[in-house]
């Protein structure tokens, strides 16, 4: 697969170094947050904006969306055609498998407005589309051409915004470990400044992992999951923010990992005390992996959806040894609910 082209720049892009025929689908909310957004999404000819979320990426709704897109270009050449998009997560996502299949693929430049999409999801060349509640069930494979990371755009969130990117931030480090992870530990206070400083070095790390298996073929590419198999049910069962969601589920593999003894209580206890792990939210404490019955049978639904099922019950967890050491185990669906209900019951008596 090959490797996008990045672009780190101060303001937003001039579109004579986007393409040449240039067809705009961006979040419709920057237009009414950013005057500069504004100024600059007029000089497009064709423009497409969407409301962002999990309700774009529906595979239902995306018959509407797609004539919409065809009737706009119909004119384009598929040659010299360029899709950008900007947004966060699902407009990334979206966007992209519109590109893939647009006249049969038209060349693609991501320009990410949220945190979370500049560090994770606009790199690895992932599309999706959700099929019900079923998250990311049809997709395609289709790296950018170019991924453009603005300063002034990203710096232009909410200060929740960039918390909401420390999830994904955080996860990163822990995989790869090393000296994204030594520095990260250290750090006492995480702001968009903070997510900016290490911008180029996650998703640098995210694509060494994403080069070992570009297509999920020999499975290596899954310790990018790490945190997602519970954090994922979260973010669709409390509708939290998906960053939120990850943080949460990174708390739920650490002390999973601990009880199935593959991080020892010793280098649990390290991690736990580095800096920057006061920032990591507990779902148990927060209460929200409740071991009520009609809870933990919304979540055993959602879990025999996930597309890293192995098996009729059981499916792919990433388990942390310690950074930079994933461990991958298939585990049945009932042992991560029986681990909540532990977790909980743990928390109840600490």
């Amino acid at each position: 697969m090959k490797k996008s082209s990045l672009l780190f720049i101060k303001d937003l892009p001039r579109l004579s170094d986007l393409g040449d025929e240039l067809l705009l689908i961006h979040d419709d909310i920057l237009p009414k947050k950013s005057a500069s957004f504004r100024k600059w999404m007029k000089q497009f000819s064709l423009r497409y904006p969407v409301k962002a979320g999990e309700s774009l990426k529906s595979v239902d709704q995306f018959p509407n969306h797609i004539s919409k897109i065809v009737k706009l270009c119909e004119g384009a050449s598929a040659r010299r055609l360029t899709l950008v998009v900007v947004g966060g997560g699902s407009v990334g996502d979206f966007g992209g498998f519109v590109a893939s299949i647009l006249k049969r693929g038209v060349r693609l430049v991501h320009l990410p407005s949220t945190w979370l999409s500049a560090i994770d999801s606009a790199h690895g060349g992932k599309t999706a589309l959700n099929v019900g509640s079923a998250k990311n069930q049809i997709g395609t494979f289709y790296p950018a051409e170019k991924i453009i990371l603005s300063r002034t755009l990203l710096l232009s969130q909410p200060e929740a915004r960039a918390f909401e990117g420390f999830g994904e931030l955080l996860k990163i480090a822990l995989i790869s470990g090393g000296t994204l992870w030594k520095d990260l530990s250290r750090e006492y206070e995480v702001h968009a400044d903070t997510l900016w400083k290490y911008l180029a070095r996650s998703i640098d790390a995210k694509y060494k992992e994403v080069a070992k298996d570009p297509e999920e073929k020999s499975g290596h590419r899954h310790v990018l999951n790490l945190g997602h198999t519970v954090g994922h049910v979260l973010e669709s069962s409390f509708e939290l923010p998906h960053g939120i969601a990850i943080n949460y589920g990174l708390d739920f593999a650490l002390r999973f990992s601990l009880h199935k003894k593959i991080i020892t209580p010793k280098e649990y206890e390290k991690l736990m005390l580095s800096p920057v792990m006061g920032y990591l939210l507990s779902p148990i404490r927060d209460e929200l992996l409740q071991s009520k019955e009609s809870v933990l049978k919304e979540f055993r639904r959602q879990l025999l959806s996930d597309k890293k099922k192995t098996g009729a019950s059981t499916l792919r967890f990433v388990f942390l040894k310690k950074p930079g050491q994933c461990v991958i185990r298939e585990v049945p669906v009932d042992e991560i609910l029986m681990e909540i209900v532990r977790q909980k019951e743990d928390e109840l008596y600490d």
